[in-house]
């Protein structure tokens, strides 16, 4: 008898998971690490205030090494998968780019790979002008947990070439790894009177705590193997003036200061204030980028692979909808096995900051949300909201009420959220707690996240500049068990449809039953067709598009109003069916009505343990049918496949 790969069986293990999963109310004061009025932070006089910032300032950043003029700093980038790694850097002229890369001790067997040299006329406020951003690819090269050194040049001549100082690249396991997440360093958004100009405070100060905090980062996780970043990491959003385009640079200068980038990769995804320039293409050298989807004056989505876990970057300034799905399809299909999936865009989808969570950024809930469920992501890092907030496990805008009390959750539906903090400037919170979140934070200091993965598990710890605990850590944990209620779902219709295998009614009918009970509690908490959706990508970049800006309602008329009868930026009450659902239930008109009339039982939830019944009674079903080899004989099902060897996925 030849039995389908989809067989999955693990009933027994679903069965005993469901007993930990509880209903609960999901709205909760998530103050875990306190609320601060951003009106009474002194982190900017505190920084101007400090011997070490000033010492800093006149002896580093624009005297001795004259860090503030060197926009030209090299960048490494990873590559597609974690034996590849890519540079990118500026130059005065332009030649023939290369880098010299070699083993520890090996120097006299020194690999040397030679790349493009872009053209670009690029110039920061202190005076400094290229006319080249270099890339060069290295690929299928870098051993696990190996030191390397490299250097690179400009123009490459052969022998006689003049090589950059050397620097240390050590790579790192990936079947159990580490890396930092930062969100809005935004350097130059403290702001000063001396913007634009070459000794501009606001860029100085940026950079000297960018820096701090990315020391810190490699203290408290001295193994990352790269740094994400969820977006923002200028301030200087315009991009047409030369007096913006020089900004941008002097500002690009601070971000890239730190020395650690030098030896520790960054995976920046695009945000509001990178999207206008060309700019941030020129300094990264981002893997997969070549298909062109998803893109914006500064560049596009990309992916890479390290390990067992798949990273996709979207760029959320696009609003094209399909163009992400057929790169996130592109993506999976790299590593269709990857025990986990991530997704970072810099948008705010379910964020808790004052400006941006429930107004512009909840337009882009509307493109992005549903991708995150159609491919069953595991974690999505964001920005934007310059405070920090972890949400439940969301699903179709849905809380899966999962019992987290112990700081994990195991096998869960979902997508958990991230929204990451800043390093620059700060915003307020709601002054109401969404029903999503599940923790938030805004104690107006730089903040930095970890992330550990290995197969089992994924967790993340957040940090302050200083290294002191800035949100509770939180783990979701994998067994070998592990399928979403879509799988589930696609793995029962496929042996129903299926006429490789005639089973007996008995136990068809079983699974029919089961499944159909299965589906009528997706149903309950599906989300119907946005209306909105189409009106969104089908009017994008044109005249006709009700949405401005990053996310802004252009059309007064498509406003929501609040009590007092001013306009809100969001679309009104009854144009989208999923804002409908994640904020109209909870937020009517004004912070009053919020407050008052908001009831916990009303938040759109999924009761965890119901679900998992439901899914464990198709598996269940799956493993019990029974094959009717003829008329007169049945044969019983086969004992138990080992679940080690399951088609699982995340």
């Amino acid at each position: 008898m030849k039995r389908s790969k989809n067989l999955l069986r693990k009933g027994a293990a679903l069965a005993a998971m469901s007993t930990v999963l509880v209903s609960q109310a999901p709205l909760i004061n998530a103050f875990a690490y306190g609320e601060a009025d951003v009106s009474q932070s002194t982190f900017k006089q505190d920084t101007d205030n400090s011997a070490d910032f000033q010492n800093w300032l006149s002896n580093v950043w624009q005297g001795g090494e004259k860090a503030y003029a060197q926009t030209e700093n090299v960048a490494l980038t990873p590559g597609s998968d974690a034996a590849d790694l890519n540079f990118s850097w500026y130059s005065a002229g332009k030649g023939t780019p290369a880098v010299k890369v070699w083993k520890d001790g090996s120097k006299s067997s020194a690999k040397v790979v030679t790349g493009n040299a872009e053209a670009i006329s690029a110039e920061n406020w202190q005076g400094k002008s290229y006319s080249a951003a270099n890339k060069v690819n290295i690929a299928d090269y870098f051993e696990e947990n190996t030191q390397y050194h490299y250097q690179y040049t400009d123009n490459y001549t052969g022998d006689d070439s003049i090589w950059s100082a050397e620097y240390d690249y050590t790579t790192k396991a990936t079947d159990k790894f580490s890396v930092i997440l930062t969100g809005d360093p935004q350097v130059g958004a403290s702001g000063s009177s001396s913007d634009k100009s070459a000794n501009d405070a606001s860029v100085a100060r940026d950079a000297y705590n960018w820096n701090k905090t990315m020391q810190q980062a490699l203290k408290t996780c001295p193994d990352a193997s790269f740094l994400l970043s969820a977006g923002d990491q200028i301030n200087q959003s315009g991009a047409t003036k030369d007096d913006d385009k020089k900004t941008r640079e002097s500002e690009y200068a601070g971000y890239l200061y730190p020395s650690v980038f030098r030896s520790l990769p960054i995976a920046a995804t695009i945000g509001n204030h990178d999207m206008a320039g060309s700019d941030y293409s020129a300094h990264f050298n981002n893997p997969n980028s070549e298909d062109k989807l998803g893109s914006t004056a500064a560049g596009t989505d990309f992916y890479f692979n390290y390990g067992d876990v798949l990273f996709i970057s979207l760029n959320s300034n696009n609003r094209n909808q399909e163009e992400h799905r057929t790169f996130m399809n592109k993506a999976v299909a790299s590593n269709p096995d990857a025990k986990w999936k991530v997704v970072i865009f810099h948008s705010d989808i379910y964020g808790s900051g004052q400006p941006h969570a429930d107004t512009d950024a909840a337009t882009n809930r509307i493109v992005f949300a549903p991708l995150m469920d159609e491919f069953n992501i595991d974690i999505c890092l964001t920005g934007h909201d310059h405070t920090f907030s972890r949400s439940y496990q969301i699903l179709d805008g849905n809380v899966v009420d999962y019992d987290i009390s112990s700081g994990s959750v195991t096998n869960p539906d979902g997508t958990l959220y991230i929204t990451t903090g800043s390093g620059s400037k700060y915003y307020n919170l709601l002054n109401y707690t969404p029903y999503y979140i599940a923790e938030r934070t805004n104690a107006c200091l730089p903040s930095f996240s970890t992330i550990d993965f290995s197969s089992g598990s994924l967790t993340i710890k957040t940090y302050d500049y200083n290294g002191n605990k800035y949100a509770d850590d939180f783990t979701i944990n994998k067994t070998n068990t592990d399928m979403s209620v879509d799988e589930v779902i696609n793995n029962a219709e496929a042996l129903i449809n299926g006429t490789e295998v005639n089973y007996t009614e008995a136990s068809m009918n079983s699974l029919k039953d089961a499944l159909s009970a299965l589906k009528k509690i997706k149903a309950a908490y599906t989300t119907d067709k946005d209306p909105m959706l189409a009106d969104i990508v089908n009017n994008y970049g044109k005249d006709t598009d009700r949405v401005s800006g990053y996310g802004s309602v252009k059309n007064a008329a498509d406003k929501s109003t609040s009590e007092s009868g001013n306009s809100v930026n969001r679309f009104k009450k009854g144009v989208s069916t999923l804002l409908d659902k994640t904020i109209y239930i909870q937020a009517q008109e004004g912070a009053q009505a919020q407050l008052a009339d908001y009831k916990s039982e009303n938040a759109p939830k999924i009761d965890a343990k119901a679900l998992e019944d439901a899914k464990t009674a198709v598996v269940n079903a799956i493993n019990a049918l029974t094959v009717q080899e003829d008329n007169n004989t049945v044969t019983e099902p086969s004992a138990p496949a080992d679940n080690t060897s399951t088609n699982s996925s995340s």
